[in-house]
């Protein structure tokens, strides 16, 4: 990406961060939004469904779009009142990082992005509205603008460890769905490169290419930190009505392909297979 073009961040969260310090590596300069104030004075403190938004000292050129909708409201009003901000000074890029959740169940497809959208769940429909609403608004600006949908993200201090040494329950291997997941880096590299002027536009997934299910991914871990497991569940309805948070994720089953994205950007993700994900997450890699 351009060196002199500043990054307007909203959400400086898990990831937010780690693009943050990408960006300054490269030194870029960069501003992030987030709820609560932090010691760092490019990151300013605003809560997008209450606080005014002012952006007029900011430049908006750029913009990675990372928050969360609310978990309580229909459709996503807080990015749509961050949009309402920009109507006097449209940004030229805009990426906002969407789920893989919009596709819903696919019994267990390959899914690229031409994939129906049948999501199902009210995060997900949020979602959708989301996207709707970034490209509605670009469209009418002249922006270029990029939806990244991802997966489950994973990387150092997200690996389960706290569960996994409590004792974690999983569904055993047999029954347990494919999974997908992509790590924290690839996603900040993958921005990085979209971000540039001659990026392209449009929608991407963006995943490993191994589809890990989330018990391989937890014993994998186990392993490599000297914890034991429990038994696991051979019954995988049994396991969903004994962690029923987890159902409305697995019951979802798709393999997602992220060729499009390695072809536009002709590049793939350094942690391709989970295993190496794991062990440099756990090395502070």
């Amino acid at each position: 990406m351009s060196e002199t073009r500043p990054a307007l961040i909203v959400g400086l969260g898990y990831v937010g961060h780690a693009l943050a310090w990408a960006l300054e590596d490269l030194g870029v300069d960069w501003t992030g939004l987030r709820r609560e104030p932090e010691g760092n004075p490019r990151a300013q403190a605003v809560d997008l469904d209450r606080d005014p938004v002012a952006l007029e000292d900011i430049d908006t050129r750029r913009i990675v779009y990372l928050a969360p909708p609310p978990g309580n409201a229909e459709g996503d009003p807080r990015l749509r009142r961050f949009l309402r901000a920009l109507e006097d000074r449209p940004p030229e890029r805009l990426l906002y990082a969407s789920t893989t959740g919009v596709y819903g169940n696919q019994e267990g497809a390959v899914v690229d992005e031409t994939a129906p959208l049948r999501a199902a769940t009210a995060r997900a429909m949020r979602r959708l509205d989301a996207e709707s609403a970034v490209v509605e608004a670009a469209e009418r600006w002249g922006t270029d603008w990029v939806i990244l949908r991802l997966p489950g993200i994973y990387g150092p201090g997200r690996l389960r460890e706290e569960q996994i040494r409590a004792g974690l329950e999983l569904p055993c291997p047999e029954v347990c769905p494919p999974g997908n997941r992509i790590h924290r880096d690839d996603i900040v590299a993958a921005i990085l490169r979209l971000l540039a002027d001659d990026g392209p536009t449009g929608r991407f997934n963006l995943a490993d290419a191994e589809h890990l299910s989330s018990t391989d991914f937890a014993r994998a871990v186990a392993k490599r930190i000297g914890v034991e497991l429990p038994p696991c569940i051979e019954d995988l309805e049994a396991y969903y009505a004994a962690y029923p948070g987890m159902a409305s994720f697995m019951r979802e089953q798709r393999r997602i392909d992220s060729t499009r994205i390695r072809e536009a950007l002709q590049w793939c993700p350094r942690y391709d297979d989970a295993i190496s994900g794991i062990e440099a997450s756990l090395s502070g890699g």
